[in-house]
């Protein structure tokens, strides 16, 4: 069975690039020619950047202490293929339940406590983690097409904490370091964001508002198609959420005095869009997953899928087709 001849391929990758992962995965099937359309690098570039934006929960079973996650369609847009770190990397894309092991990092044994960061490099078309190691002059890189880890030199100036897993934006990893060893502003702050370019691999930084003693940051982000930044100031007990535009941090939303701080956040627009307004999802200590209305200051808890289980986290993404030609089948859980 091949294409039907009244059907251009033009038309066929036009409608195809339009469907999710579990259909064009069975599609495949139908004939040869559709299996080498769908599994090319090229449909898959084509229909990941064309897939709809979800929001992906993810929840923990209180009767068994299992971790599970589930897909819903709010609005959200990043590539979903996750690192898990257990003694070794494992690559896992879900939407199609592949997974990739990682080659072990070339002197990991030595290496002290760093950070890592995962993401998608435009130029080369291809996605990398990126090792990044404290008070080292190495750090490494791997691009997944290739499966081989390449050294580079570590970021300047050295610091002695990193938060673990960078936040990628725009083609760019950032993660919030510290040096303890500095106890004034001098030449360089205390805390600020490291930030890495994979496709040019340049290290470079951005400061944080005010200094580390007065606001503690709780998460990085995307607000409003901009960098942004959840910090947490314990004197007054407010959380705001600053973006970073034309090279300084700007206050768009301040959620109030007397309300927990906030761990995590990013704005979407409801589905069916009904409305030009954009609300926040919320991740707070203590009162679970909220949609918070930006315009009334109304905040709404997002129920648990079930009275076994409650919300954990959410993460950004996007269904795709990457991994198809990589690796093997694995559960769509975090015991990989």
């Amino acid at each position: 069975m091949q294409m039907p001849d009244y059907v251009c391929e033009e038309l066929i990758v036009e409608i195809f690039t339009g469907l999710p992962p579990k259909s064009l995965l069975r599609f495949r099937s139908l004939s040869k020619s559709l299996y080498t359309c769908i599994s090319s690098p090229g449909f898959i570039r084509l229909h990941t950047f064309r897939s709809p934006q979800k929001i992906r929960f993810t929840h923990e079973n209180i009767d068994n202490n299992k971790i599970a996650e589930v897909v819903y369609t709010f609005c959200v847009c990043v590539p979903n293929v996750d690192i898990l770190t257990k003694n070794v990397l494992t690559l896992w894309n879900p939407s199609i339940r592949r997974k990739v092991r990682v080659l072990e990092c070339p002197r990991s044994s030595e290496l002290p406590l760093g950070g890592i960061g995962f993401g998608f490099d435009p130029i080369s078309d291809d996605y990398k983690i990126v090792w990044i190691s404290c008070e080292k002059d190495s750090s490494f890189i791997y691009a997944v097409k290739t499966g081989t880890w390449c050294e580079i030199a570590s970021p300047k100036p050295e610091f002695t904490c990193v938060l673990y897993e960078a936040f990628v934006f725009n083609g760019v990893l950032h993660w919030e370091v510290y040096d303890d060893r500095i106890k004034s502003q001098d030449i360089y702050p205390p805390s600020y964001i490291l930030t890495f370019d994979l496709s040019n691999h340049v290290f470079g930084m951005i400061p944080l508002p005010g200094t580390v003693w007065e606001w503690l940051t709780t998460r990085i982000t995307t607000i409003q198609d901009s960098l942004a930044l959840i910090s947490y100031r314990m004197d007054v007990d407010d959380t705001w959420i600053r973006v970073w535009r034309d090279a300084s941090w700007h206050v768009v939303f301040k959620l109030g005095t007397g309300k927990l701080p906030v761990d995590g956040a990013f704005q979407f627009q409801p589905q069916p869009q009904t409305t030009n307004e954009c609300n926040l999802l919320l991740r707070t200590y203590g009162e679970g997953v909220q949609v918070y209305n930006p315009k009334t200051g109304m905040r709404s808890r997002v129920p648990d899928f079930n009275v076994a289980s409650s919300l954990i986290a959410f993460r950004q993404c996007v269904e795709t087709l990457h991994l198809l030609d990589m690796g093997v089948t694995a559960c769509e859980t975090k015991q990989l």
